[in-house]
Formats: C-alpha cells, structure tokens, sequence
C-alpha cells in the first residue's frame, strides 16, 4: 500500500496535538491504536549538526474511512533553547486530498489556539526569524485558513466521509 506524508511545524506540544485527534476518531466511532517511536533530528552547537533522537508520540487509526492514517508528533530543540513541534501524517493513497484535508481542517479548528501563531516570547527564544514560522503560515494558508485573523477558536463546518472502505 503506498502511503504520503505530511510534514509541518506547530506551537502547540504534541501531547494537545494528539489528543484532539483522538477526540476527533472516538466521537466518530472509529478504532485506534497509541504509536511510540523515535525521531533522528539535527541539532545545532555552534556551527557543527548533531544527531539527537527524540521521542514521537502518536496515533493510528484502525477503523473507519480513515483506515491507516497516522499521526505522529514530537518536539525538539534544535539551537541552545526552546523546543520546536512537529507533526507528521501519513496516510494511504486511497484516501484523497480533499478527505485528508478535511480532517486537517476539523483537528486544526479544535486546538487551543491557532497552531501557526507563535508568541513573540517563542519566537525569541527559538530565534525570531527560524524558517519553520513562515513554513507553517504558509501550509495553513494554502488549507484555507485566514492566518492574518487573530479570532480563536473558530468553527467549521466539516463533514468528514463516512464510508468504510473495504479490505
């Protein structure tokens, strides 16, 4: 089965992340499974990258029309201070981009705060002008989001499939 990924930048810590997408599968009456694994990333001492592992956190559905997709999220440090947050989806070919991009948008909605607006006081401390910020903005831009509006939370109207496909 060939799967996809999606990679980006959040300001929220992984353990929110994952809970609002566990949330999402057991108010539809999907199945899932925890997942725990280990990360390679880079981190930067002076001028030479490091190899750390970081520990990733995670969820995969086992039932429902989104059979297989999985959710994977971890921080890490990648200067002298403050933590960085990633998340990671993967999901088979056979789920579609429109569907893939609905649950984004249904998860997004339910976090705390808008996930690509950091404070300045994060941004400081990571550095002000790290790539992942604009990274980010970009990635919940081109989903549809107004990320020039400070309103938080907001609701969407998102209707998530609800055919099971067969195996």
């Amino acid at each position: 089965m060939a799967l996809q990924t999606v990679e980006f930048s959040t300001c929220l810590k992984p353990t929110e992340m994952i809970r609002e997408l566990r949330e999402i599968v057991v108010n539809s009456g999907w199945t899932y499974e925890r997942v725990e694994s280990v990360r390679t990333v880079d981190r930067f001492a002076i001028i030479m990258p490091l190899t750390q592992l970081a520990k990733s956190l995670g969820i995969k559905i086992t039932s429902g029309p989104y059979l297989g997709l999985e959710l994977l999220c971890w921080s890490h440090t990648p200067g002298s201070s403050g933590s960085l947050h990633f998340t990671s989806w993967s999901f088979s070919t056979k789920i579609n981009k429109d569907d893939f991009e609905k649950i984004i948008k249904l998860w997004s909605s339910k976090l705390s705060r808008q996930p690509w607006r950091w404070t300045f006081g994060e941004r400081s401390v990571i550095g002000y002008f790290h790539p992942v910020f604009g990274k980010s903005k970009k990635f919940y831009k081109h989903l549809g989001f107004d990320v020039k509006s400070k309103v938080w939370p907001i609701t969407l109207e998102v209707e998530l499939p609800t055919v099971f496909e067969e195996e």
